[in-house]
Formats: structure tokens, sequence, C-alpha cells
């Protein structure tokens, strides 16, 4: 049998190959690493496929935290089961629902128009998504995670031949999402992209994503959003 301290003890060794600063265990077998500043998802990924229990990244006041609810082998599936997200769990009601595939349609548009050789089957890629992010993902408690979002064209890095599309978005501080539900919302996007603490990432920052004035109250207290940017693979 393999206990919660063997379980921490393994995660924390994978938490150091991937740069994390600190772990501990937490009372109700929580094993929490605190991320760099800035980590990949492929980070994050390395840590949730460490282990079998339920995954969650979101900040404790300035910092970047990843965490897993740890459960004892005997438990069997009956405890997991409560940490499973719903199926059918719906965060957001249909008129909201509606209402942020009709922003998301509006700004694919406008980027169409302004950037007119970007990659149509990129676009729709961008678009699903980041309509997925605004209306399915939430919080372990049903909370709302994404303050805002933005789909533009830029060359990420000095290799990029072209403009790539990128999708940007700021998750509320102070939340705990699942690992699984983050992942699944971004899809095929999911293989390439950045989480951060800071308030700016690839040049993409408060003029792109303006903060709402909870966030802004939010960060004046210290306590910091996460900042996601990811692109859409050449199609």
């Amino acid at each position: 049998m393999v206990t919660v301290l063997e379980q921490h003890r393994a995660l924390t060794d994978v938490a150091i190959e991937q740069n994390c600063t600190s772990s501990s265990l937490e009372e109700e077998r929580v094993s929490m690493h605190t991320l760099p500043q800035t980590a990949s998802f492929s980070n994050v990924g390395a840590l949730a496929s460490a282990t079998n229990a339920p995954t969650y990244i979101g900040t404790s006041a300035s910092e970047m935290v990843f965490s897993a609810h740890l459960l004892c082998e005997q438990e069997g599936a009956e405890e997991e089961e409560e940490h499973r997200p719903k199926k059918r769990r719906r965060g957001v009601g249909e008129v909201t629902a509606a209402h942020n595939s009709r922003e998301v349609a509006a700004a694919r548009e406008r980027l169409e128009k302004s950037v007119p050789d970007l990659s149509s089957a990129e676009l729709d890629v961008a678009q699903r998504v980041i309509t997925r992010l605004a209306n399915e993902l939430r919080g372990s408690d049903g909370e709302i995670v994404v303050e805002s979002t933005v789909m533009l064209a830029k060359k990420l890095g000095p290799s990029d031949t072209r403009q790539r599309v990128v999708i940007a978005a700021r998750l509320n501080a102070g939340i705990a999402m699942r690992v699984d539900a983050l992942r699944n919302c971004l899809g095929e996007c999911w293989s390439d992209g950045l989480l951060t603490t800071q308030t700016t990432l690839h040049g993409i920052g408060k003029i792109e994503l303006p903060l709402s004035e909870e966030a802004r109250a939010a960060e004046s207290f210290g306590n910091a959003a996460i900042l996601l940017v990811t692109s859409v693979g050449a199609k």
C-alpha cells in the first residue's frame, strides 16, 4: 500500500524537477507545490501525471500553486468521486453562454479582418477554445475563473516565420481549478503554452486584458491573477 506521505514525497521529487520552489503536505492530505512565477503547460502536466489524485492549480496570494488531494489506496473510488467534476455541471446560464459565444465570434471576425492572411482553420480552433474557457472553466466550488480573454495575431519567438493565432486569458486570483478541466478546455492548445503571475507575458498585458475593478482590488492586496498565453498549432 502506498501511503499519503509516500505519494507526497514522489510528487515532491517531480516538483523539484519542474522547478517548484517549495513543497508541503497540508492538513486534509493536500500535497502543495509552489510553482515558479512562470510555468509551462508541460511543467503542470508533469506534476498532474505523477499522481492519480485530483489535481488543481491556482494562486495563493502572489504565488502560483499546484496541489493534489491525496487518497489512500484502500479508500477506493468513493472519495475520489467527491472531487470529480460533475459531467453536466454548468457554471453559466444559457443566456450568458450565448452572450460569451457571440463576443468570441465578434473578436474572431475583427481579427480576421485586420489580419486577412491568418488561417481560417486556426481561427476556428481559437474561437472554440476561448468559448470553452469562458463557458466551461470553473473553480473547485463552481466559481467563474476567466476574467477576460483575447485573440491575437503575434510572433511569439524568433523562429516564427509568420504571425500565429494566439490565445490569452486572465484567470481570477485565489481560485483553484482542476488541471484536467483546464486541459480539456484548451484541447490541442494545451501542447504549448505558459501560465504566469506576472502582469505581462510575450508583450500581452493589461492593455489587451484590462483588469476589472474587482481584479484591481485583489491585485492591490497582493493577490495575483494568472495570465495564460498559448497559440494554435499550424494547420
